[in-house]
């Protein structure tokens, strides 16, 4: 049986705490009622020794944005039919499929129904819950539209989901491609290659100049493969050692900016990001401040998240937030005029959500693009590569018939 560490007061007001064993939370609950206590908080007691079954499982475990659209939908219908919101976490805690999210709906059942409010019982569980989702549904308790910001969030997670399934496609098929040529490539220089040597040694004819090459790679690649890999494995951890500091991450994913083709999806993914989510919070009552700090740590780049912590300072101090957006090399002119117009209109929140749908399907148009350009340059690309080998291959063959003749 779990046990349960309790804040609570007594008759006088005086702060008392403790430790129950109880079956949940509102059984805890219970029973300081009942010894007429006023109840501050109740957590369960935390045990740091993992199982195999239990903590070490769950770092497998995972609650994709698929579940929590399909959460959000579902409470705000059930909030909307008049259901309470214990009794419609109760209900969703039997039908989600998903394990992890059954668990943590669970203990935020538990959680309300001792006395929490919503947002705060969510914030326990930030694994699941964004500082976004959990801000979001604080301006929905305080200001009454639960089921509305439950709706919105909703329609923000499917937009999130496919401009980052967009970028995906966009960045996944190259790579992918130019990974398995090279994986292809190494194969026939290093196993296919070298057992045509003895052939190609025997023959008095100098060798042509496409087949000396790669000789020479593989015997190059034999002898060094060693060095090569212990090379690529210190790069790539100094690589994601630089990547962690906070100088690292700002470089790198600047860098990523600046790319050809590819950094302008990402640019233009995260403009998107920045607007969606800032449009959202503002129109969901969260002070615009508030909102700026969430943006700058759910933007997902950290030379954008720069840009909004100095927007964020100039609105602390009662500047605008056009002026930081039109002063840098990352967000378009566009993108701090439509802004300015916003702010001097009221409509601002209205402004970053068309400013976010411009981005969606400049992203989308991108995407489609880029697929009908890269497909072929690729097939040239293998094309070119694989026809090199064939002709060191086979150049070397014709000689020995001349040879023989």
């Amino acid at each position: 049986m779990p046990t349960f560490i309790y804040k609570a007061r007594d008759a006088s007001g005086k702060l008392i705490s403790g430790k129950l064993e109880a079956i949940n939370s509102s059984t805890v609950a219970d029973k300081l009622r009942e010894m007429s206590y006023f109840v501050v908080s109740i957590e369960e007691e935390r045990v740091n020794a993992k199982t195999l079954d239990g903590d070490i499982l769950d770092v497998f475990k995972r609650v994709g944005s698929k579940d929590l659209v399909i959460f959000n939908n579902q409470l705000a219908t059930m909030i909307g039919s008049g259901l309470t919101l214990v009794t419609s976490l109760n209900i969703l805690c039997q039908q989600v499929e998903n394990k992890k999210l059954q668990e943590v709906l669970a203990k935020v059942r538990d959680d309300v129904e001792a006395g929490t409010s919503f947002s705060s019982a969510l914030e326990k569980h930030p694994k699941v819950f964004s500082v976004l989702f959990v801000n979001m549904i604080n301006a929905g308790e305080m200001g009454g539209a639960l089921e509305e910001i439950l709706r919105r969030l909703a329609v923000f997670a499917e937009q999130s989901e496919e401009i980052r399934s967009n970028v995906k496609t966009a960045l996944t098929y190259p790579v992918l491609i130019v990974i398995v040529t090279l994986s292809v490539v190494l194969f026939l220089i290093m196993g296919v290659f070298p057992s045509f040597e003895k052939l190609f040694s025997s023959m008095d004819a100098e060798l042509p100049l496409p087949t000396q090459i790669l000789l020479n790679l593989s015997h190059w690649l034999k002898a060094k493969w060693p060095f090569m890999l212990g090379g690529i494995v210190a790069v790539v951890l100094m690589f994601f050692r630089y990547r962690k500091t906070k100088v690292g991450r700002y470089n790198i994913e600047l860098l990523l900016l600046k790319i050809p083709i590819f950094g302008t999806i990402i640019k233009k993914a995260g403009i998107s990001r920045f607007a969606r989510t800032l449009g959202t919070l503002i129109n969901s009552g969260v002070p615009i401040l508030q909102s700026l700090r969430i943006v700058e740590t759910t933007v997902g780049n950290a030379a954008i998240a720069k840009i909004v912590s100095i927007v964020a300072e100039n609105v602390n101090r009662g500047e605008s937030m056009a002026s930081p957006l039109r002063d840098n090399k990352i967000f378009p002119l566009m993108v701090g005029h439509m802004v300015s117009v916003g702010e001097e209109s009221g409509t601002l929140d209205t402004i970053l959500n068309k400013i976010a749908d411009f981005y969606d399907k400049e992203v989308e148009s991108t995407v489609k693009r880029l697929s009908s350009i890269v497909e072929p340059i690729m097939l040239i690309f293998i094309g070119v590569i694989v026809g090199f080998i064939a002709l060191s291959l086979f150049l070397p063959m014709f000689n020995l018939v001349n040879v023989i003749k």
